[in-house]
């Protein structure tokens, strides 16, 4: 895998302009991001450009590193996030601790007291004390968004430059909600997660899990290429990518 990923570091503009060669193939518009600002302007027009007003996000760091969602927030857009420990963190009105458990500093009791607060206004008057009780509550909340949001935004854990296709990989599924249900797609990715194929992500994808929880594999694990095609009956009807450089590039070829 390390050996791998030198050597799509070493030939980065050639597998990133194969991927987007072969994502605008399948129907993909894929956008070019200098820095944070010129990705949060983009997200903010296509938001725009489709009449949008209400956004479900899966968990993406990319988003964290750009401060998208006070920028969309500002924008007038109300922003949903779905991963639970994000949605537990956007409740709170605070940032992720950690990479992969974004709420792992908090108690039951906190997030029972946050839920109790900001779910009563929808109906749920019970202060719940149990993780499956909060689970379940959440579920329920987080559920319609994803019907009523007009835009979805995930991140990318792969870019396959052979295919142009997009991956994700989650233990609560809310990625392939975010993405399939969704009239318009947004990934954010940045530039380093490209790999050359197939059978390339899924070396790394047997390191991923286990490097992360200790699983064999995620829960889901999801490839996707390109908008919903005729006969299909989920899928959103137009996917953008913006690649992130962000500092990125200029990385390269330094220790």
């Amino acid at each position: 895998a390390r050996d791998l990923k030198d050597h799509t570091l070493e030939h980065l503009d050639y597998y990133l302009e194969l991927y987007e060669r072969n994502a605008t193939a399948a129907g993909v518009t894929v956008h070019w991001a200098a820095d944070a600002r010129e990705a949060r302007e983009i997200v903010g027009g296509l938001c725009k450009a489709v009449g949008a007003r209400r956004i479900a996000k899966g968990k993406s760091m990319i988003s964290e590193e750009i401060a998208l969602n006070p920028y969309l927030e500002a924008l007038g857009y109300t922003v949903g996030e779905t991963d639970l420990g994000e949605y537990i963190i956007q409740l709170a009105d605070e940032r992720p601790s950690h990479i992969i458990g974004p709420a792992i500093h908090k108690t039951v009791d906190q997030v029972a007291d946050l839920f109790f607060e900001h779910h009563a206004p929808l109906g749920k008057t019970k202060r719940l004390e149990t993780i499956p009780e909060l689970v379940a509550e959440a579920r329920d909340v987080l559920r319609d968004g994803y019907f009523e949001s007009d835009v979805g935004i995930t991140g990318a854990n792969f870019l396959i430059a052979e295919t142009g296709s997009i991956s994700i990989v989650t233990n609560e599924g809310n990625g392939d909600l975010t993405q399939g249900l969704c009239r318009t797609h947004i990934v954010l990715a940045s530039l380093e997660k490209v790999v050359p194929s197939l059978d390339d992500m899924a070396l790394i994808l047997r390191l991923l899990a286990r490097s992360a929880t200790g699983q064999e594999m995620a829960a889901y694990t999801s490839v996707t290429t390109g908008p919903r095609r005729a006969g299909e009956s989920d899928g959103p009807e137009s996917v953008h990518v913006v690649l992130v450089d962000n500092g990125r590039s200029a990385m390269l070829g330094t220790p």
